[in-house]
C-alpha cells in the first residue's frame, strides 16, 4: 500500500496540490470515527474518473463526500482510505426554463440550485433536512426528501437524466433532458439512493416546478394522536389538495413552533397542513376545509400561519434537531392507518429508555422520524436504550408492512443493530449490480444493505 506521502503526491498531480488535505486536517472528515488518509477535491468529471481510476488500481476505499450533511447514514465502513469532496463539482450546466428541466453538478448545495431557478419562478421541488446545506449528488445518493414528497414526489420522480462516474473511472450517463422518454429500463433510478456504491453522481438533470405564489398553513393542537390521524384521514379523502401534511408530537411541535414564535400548548400534537396554489382564494378555501374537519373532531382552534411565520415553522419540522448532547435519529415507513400507532409506541418506549424523543411525521405518506436524546454522562445507557428502541420499533414497521432504518447514531449503537433492517428476499438482486459496477469493492464498502 502507498504511504501517506506517495498517496498525497499523486492526488496532488491529478488535482493540484491545494485541493488534497491529509494528516490532522483530515479529521473533519472522518466516517464513522475514521479518519481518512487523504481528501481529494476534483474540479471537473476527467478528475474525478483520474481519481477513481487510481483508487481502482491501488486498491484504494473510497467514500464520496458532498457537504457532509448525510455522512453519518449508513452502515459501518470496512476502510476509510480516500474521501473524494465534490464541493468544487457545482454549479448549473444549462436550464430549459421553457422546457421546465435543469441540470447541475452534483456538488451544488440545494439552496443555490433553488436560487438560480428562483430567477425565472421555478424550482426542484425537494426539501430534504438540511436544505441550506445538503448538495443534489448528496440528496440523490442517499434518496432523501421532505413533507413536499406528499405532493411532489421522491427523488425519483423528478430525476430525469444523471452522469456517474464508477469505480474504475469509465463515465455513463442514463437518461435524457426532457420530461417525456423513450421506453425501456431507467437506470438512472438505480443509483438514487445506493449511498455512492455503485457510482459518484457528477451531474443531474432535473423535471421542475413553478414556484407557488400563495402558501400557507393551518397549524392545529391536537390533544391525541389517534384523533389526528382521524383528521389527516378525512382531509385525504376530501377535495383538499396539500402540498404537506407533517404530524409532530408535543414535544418536536413545541420546539418548532417556538422557532416560528408562537405559543404552544405543552401537551398537544400539532397537525400542520400546508396549502399552496397560484389563488389565495382557492388556498384559504382550502384552509377553511381543513379547519373545518378539526372542529368535527373537536378540535376548535387552528392557527393560519402565513409568509415568515409559514416558512419559519416549516424549516424548523424540516432540520428539526432536539439540541446538543448525545443524538440518534430513526426513520420509519408505515401503513398509512398504523402511523399514530407507530407515534404513539415509539413515545412509550423512549420514555420507558429513558429517552428524550422528538416525533416528525411525515403522516400523509406513512413516513415517521424519531429524534432521540440521551444524557451525554450516560453514553452506555443511551447505547443500549437507542438499540432496544431499534429493534421494537422495526418490529412494529414491518408488522405494518414498512421497515425502520437508522439514519444517525454513534458507531457504538451501528455495532449493535443493522442501521438498515431486513432486505429480505431483495439482497441478492441488490448484491448484483455492486458485482457488476465495483468487482473490488471501491466504493463505501460495507455502508449500503448487507454490507454492500
Amino acid at each position: 500500500m502507498l504511504s501517506e506521502g506517495a498517496l498525497v503526491q499523486r492526488l496532488s498531480g491529478l488535482v493540484g496540490q491545494e485541493h488534497v488535505v491529509a494528516g490532522p486536517g483530515a479529521a473533519q472528515y472522518a466516517v464513522d470515527a475514521q479518519v481518512p488518509r487523504a481528501v481529494a477535491f476534483p474540479g471537473s468529471v476527467e478528475e474525478v474518473s483520474a481519481i477513481l481510476a487510481f483508487a481502482s488500481a491501488e486498491g484504494l476505499k473510497v467514500v464520496p463526500w458532498g457537504s457532509g450533511t448525510k455522512m453519518a447514514f449508513g452502515g459501518i465502513p470496512e476502510r476509510v482510505d480516500l474521501v473524494l469532496g465534490l464541493s468544487r463539482l457545482s454549479g448549473a450546466v444549462d436550464h430549459e426554463p421553457g422546457d421546465m428541466t435543469a441540470s447541475f453538478r452534483a456538488g451544488t448545495p440545494l439552496k443555490e440550485a433553488q436560487a438560480v431557478l428562483g430567477q425565472h419562478g421555478q424550482f426542484i421541488a425537494l426539501d430534504p433536512p438540511d436544505a441550506d446545506r445538503a448538495t443534489l449528488g448528496g440528496i440523490l445518493a442517499t434518496n432523501s426528501s421532505g413533507p413536499r414528497r406528499l405532493r411532489y414526489g421522491a427523488s425519483r420522480d423528478l430525476l430525469i437524466a444523471i452522469r456517474v462516474v464508477h469505480a474504475g473511472g469509465k463515465v455513463t450517463k442514463a437518461g435524457a433532458k426532457v420530461v417525456k422518454n423513450v421506453t425501456g429500463y431507467d437506470m438512472g433510478k438505480l443509483y438514487i439512493g445506493s449511498l455512492g456504491t455503485l457510482g459518484v453522481i457528477v451531474e443531474a438533470s432535473f423535471r421542475l416546478y413553478p414556484v407557488p405564489p400563495v402558501e400557507k398553513t393551518c397549524l392545529a393542537p391536537v390533544a391525541a394522536v389517534e384523533v389526528a390521524g382521524g383528521i389527516i384521514a378525512r382531509i385525504l379523502e376530501s377535495a383538499v389538495v396539500p402540498f404537506a401534511v407533517e404530524l409532530l408530537n408535543p414535544e418536536a411541535c413545541r420546539r418548532v413552533a417556538e422557532r416560528a414564535g408562537l405559543p404552544w400548548p405543552k401537551a398537544s400534537y400539532g397537525l400542520a397542513v400546508a396549502i399552496g396554489s397560484v389563488r389565495q382564494e382557492a388556498v384559504d378555501a382550502q384552509l377553511m376545509t381543513v379547519s373545518r374537519l378539526c372542529r368535527e373532531a373537536g378540535v376548535p382552534e387552528a392557527h393560519v400561519l402565513d409568509g415568515q411565520t409559514h416558512d419559519a415553522f416549516w424549516r424548523g419540522a424540516r432540520d428539526f434537531i432536539l439540541g446538543d448532547g448525545l443524538q440518534a435519529i430513526l426513520k420509519a415507513s408505515v401503513l398509512l392507518s398504523r402511523v399514530a400507532e407507530a407515534m404513539r409506541t415509539g413515545e412509550e418506549v423512549a420514555t420507558k429508555q429513558g429517552l428524550t424523543l422528538g416525533v416528525v411525521s411525515e403522516a400523509a405518506s406513512g413516513i415517521i422520524r424519531y429524534h432521540l436524546a440521551g444524557d451525554a454522562a450516560s453514553p452506555e445507557r443511551f447505547q443500549d436504550g437507542v438499540a432496544e428502541t431499534v429493534n421494537r420499533l422495526r418490529a412494529l414497521a414491518q408488522q405494518a408492512e414498512g421497515n425502520l432504518v437508522v439514519l444517525k447514531a454513534p458507531p457504538e449503537v451501528k455495532r449493535r443493530v443493522d442501521v438498515w433492517g431486513m432486505p429480505g428476499t431483495a439482497l441478492p438482486f441488490m448484491r448484483r449490480p455492486k458485482e457488476v459496477f465495483d468487482p473490488q469493492r471501491i466504493l463505501n464498502p460495507g455502508r449500503f444493505v448487507g454490507g454492500i
